[in-house]
Formats: structure tokens, C-alpha cells, sequence
């Protein structure tokens, strides 16, 4: 799909083989595109259109670069869906790609971004003086969204936190579902950090250049979104410490409940050592054993066993040992 916004238009241009090709292009947005959209991306803008392998490498200066005019920006993981998508799960990252000279911008990307239908929409709120504003405004986006993820995955933990630190005991099976729970978590958040990272590297990169298109008022705003990248690091950190000691908390429980089982079966098999002694004693083929001859001999021994047994869990009740259980 190929989307173009032009200059002092606002509603956006859907571009399909044999439209005419706009006169003031100020951004270009590449969804998935196919060769023909590439082509025509490249004859709008006159720049080299990037493909799938250029944005996807890993090496920095790969990344981040700039090729006379024009500066090549791309982050390899770009994790950016809302809510509901992230409930159904099944999202992957995907590279972003982008390319933004004094004139337009130029965005390359994979999978549908609720960030850049956010920035799409805002060209209805406001008029694009340059490519500078609509790079700026595309950033923020992203950023206003991550942080609302992130936002999300907090009230989430404290959910999973109440779920956990409850007054009724959990079985193991709860317990689990709790740490598979923290292990989405912990992935989701994961890929916000990936989307993140790659970010402020742009952020940072683009305001240390100060190309000459980027105006008092657009390097302001990559000021504040610098900023807010900062606050978002922090509030990951503390995010991370809370899935951690989660995790740490729940498999605490399950090793507590290990330990109370494990006590009941030693309370168990020490009450029974009594009564197999007495059965011992009392089964062996002695010609002489006086017991055998007394009346009341059998009951006698059976109500001593049930005393041997009872004893033991007294004594272990009166210690405090069988508390809880």
C-alpha cells in the first residue's frame, strides 16, 4: 500500500497504478509495498526506496546514516500495537525503515501501526509546514502510544499482583498460570524496549546532526520527546523489578506449598512408626508370648497401636508444626 499526504492537503492520497502522481508530496507511506509502489515512491521522491534487508540489519551504522541530503533512519524491531491486538496476541516485530530529506518524508514498514494512523489523523488537526513537523509529530506518536502500553502493562501487574499476594492459599496450578502470565508481560514489555531503543537512537541522532531542515520549533519537540524517552526508561526499570519480584513471589508459593505437603508426609510416615514397631512385636512366632493367651489381648493391642498414632500427632499439634495445614 502506498499512502501520500501532500503539502496543504489534509485528507490522505491512497495511490493505485494509473493516479496521477502528486505534485508537492510531504510524506510517503510504504505499507508492505509492492514493486509497482516502490517504483512510484521512488520516481515521487527521487530517493533510493529501501528494501526489507536495508532496514532489517543489525550492524548501527546501518541503522542510522546519511546519503548526501537525505538521512536513513530505521529501527530492526518495531514492536507497535494497541490493546485489544495484544490481548489476541501473535504479533511479531517488523523493521521500520525511514528516510526524511528538507523536503518530505519517507516511512517503510511492514504491518499495520495504530502509531501511524495516530499521525495521519493529526494532519486533519494541524497544517505540515515540513517534512521536519510531520517526522516530529510521527515520533511523538509512536512514543504517546508506547508509553500508553506501558501504562497498560502496569495495570495489568497490578492485577497479577493482587491475584498473588492473597489471603487464600493458591494451589501450584494457579501459581503457574500466574508466572505464564508474567512471562507475557515480560515479552510485551520487551518489545516495547525494542521499539524504544531504536527511538531515541533516531531522536538522538537527528538532534546531534541539527540538519538544516529541522526548525527551532521541530528541535524543541525532539527535545521533549528526548525527555520523555528518559522518564519511559526509568518507568521500564521499575516495571522490570516488579515482573521479577513477582516471578521470584510465585515460585516462593509453590515451593511454600511443595514444603507443606512435604511436612504433612513426614508427620504422617513419623505417626506410623509406632504402631508398625507394636504390629512387629506382636507378629512375631514366639512359642511363649503371654499376650496370646490373655482374654482381652487383641483389643488391647489394637487400642495401643491408635494410641501410638494418636500420640505423635498431638505432640506435633501441640508444637505448632501442623499449623496452616
Amino acid at each position: 500500500m502506498l499512502i501520500i499526504h501532500e503539502h496543504g492537503r489534509k485528507a490522505a492520497i491512497h495511490w493505485t497504478t494509473g493516479m496521477d502522481v502528486p505534485r508537492a508530496p510531504l510524506w510517503i507511506d510504504l505499507l508492505d509495498p509492492s514493486d509497482d509502489e516502490r517504483r512510484c515512491a521512488g520516481a515521487i521522491s527521487g530517493l533510493r526506496v529501501p528494501d526489507r534487508g536495508d532496514v532489517d540489519n543489525l550492524a548501527l551504522s546501518s541503522r542510522i546514516r546519511t546519503d548526501d541530503d537525505a538521512m536513513y533512519l530505521s529501527i530492526p524491531y518495531f514492536a507497535d500495537v494497541d490493546h485489544a491486538a495484544r490481548d489476541g496476541g501473535g504479533h511479531q516485530p517488523s523493521p521500520l525503515g525511514i528516510v526524511v530529506t528538507g523536503r518530505l518524508l519517507m516511512t517503510l514498514r511492514f504491518h499495520d501501526s495504530p502509531a501511524f494512523d495516530l499521525a495521519s489523523r493529526s494532519c486533519d488537526e494541524q497544517r505540515w509546514e515540513s517534512s521536519g513537523d510531520v517526522l516530529a509529530t510521527l515520533i511523538e506518536a509512536i512514543v504517546n502510544l508506547a508509553a500508553k502500553r506501558m501504562e497498560d502493562v502496569s495495570a495489568d501487574l497490578k492485577k497479577l499482583s493482587d491475584r498473588v499476594f492473597t489471603t487464600e492459599r493458591l494451589g501450584t496450578p494457579a501459581l503457574r498460570d500466574c508466572m505464564l502470565e508474567v512471562g507475557r508481560l515480560e515479552g510485551e514489555q520487551a518489545r516495547n524496549r525494542s521499539s524504544m531503543l531504536g527511538v531515541q537512537r533516531i531522536v538522538s541522532f537527528v538532534r546531534a546532526k541539527q540538519p538544516e531542515w529541522m526548525s527551532d520549533q521541530v528541535e524543541v519537540r525532539l527535545r521533549v520527546v528526548d525527555h520523555d524517552l528518559r522518564t519511559l526508561d526509568e518507568f521500564d526499570d521499575q516495571l522490570t523489578n516488579k515482573l521479577q519480584f513477582l516471578l521470584d513471589a510465585s515460585l516462593g508459593f509453590i515451593s511454600t506449598d511443595q514444603n507443606h505437603v512435604m511436612k504433612v508426609l513426614t508427620v504422617t510416615s513419623v505417626a506410623t512408626i509406632p504402631p508398625v514397631i507394636l504390629a512387629g512385636v506382636w507378629g512375631m512366632n514366639f512359642k511363649h508370648m503371654p499376650e496370646l493367651d490373655w482374654t482381652f489381648g487383641y483389643p488391647m493391642a489394637i487400642g495401643i497401636i491408635l494410641l501410638s498414632m494418636l500420640l505423635p500427632v498431638l505432640f506435633f499439634k501441640w508444637r505448632g508444626w501442623l499449623e496452616g495445614d
